[in-house]
């Protein structure tokens, strides 16, 4: 019965080690929400289950659609970036109030894990 004994020991030691290791920074919340239609927008807020490594940190807002044109080609958004304190946060700032439209953000950062991640999401303006 001795050998079981290592084994088990490691059994449970990997078992115990902290599940942050092997996470990833991902997207928790928004502001606007994924596929929202809102209105008066000049900033949009981005919320992540981790703190993120600043220097990773890369974001842009990017109009997709404009009401009456069909064939609206994707507009970069001049937008300033600024991280939260808690640097689980990154808000983008546009110069003024968002046009109806559709807008399409765009992320991507590492945490404490330093492995790149990334999504987007969609949401109107009305």
């Amino acid at each position: 019965m001795k050998p079981f004994l290592p084994a088990a020991a490691a059994t449970v030691a990997l078992l115990l080690m902290p599940a942050a290791a092997s996470a990833h920074a991902k997207l928790v919340a928004s502001t606007p929400a994924a596929n929202a239609i809102v209105s008066k927008v000049t900033s949009v807020t981005l919320r992540f289950n981790e703190k993120l490594v600043a220097s990773t940190v890369k974001a842009e807002l990017v109009m997709t659609g404009m009401p009456g044109m069909a064939n609206h080609a994707p507009m970069k958004i001049p937008a300033t970036s600024a991280m939260g304190k808690d640097a689980k946060s990154l808000t983008l700032t546009a110069k003024r109030a968002l046009v109806p439209g559709a807008y399409r953000v765009k992320w991507s950062a590492a945490g404490a894990d330093t492995h790149r991640m990334g999504s987007e999401f969609s949401f109107t303006v009305k």
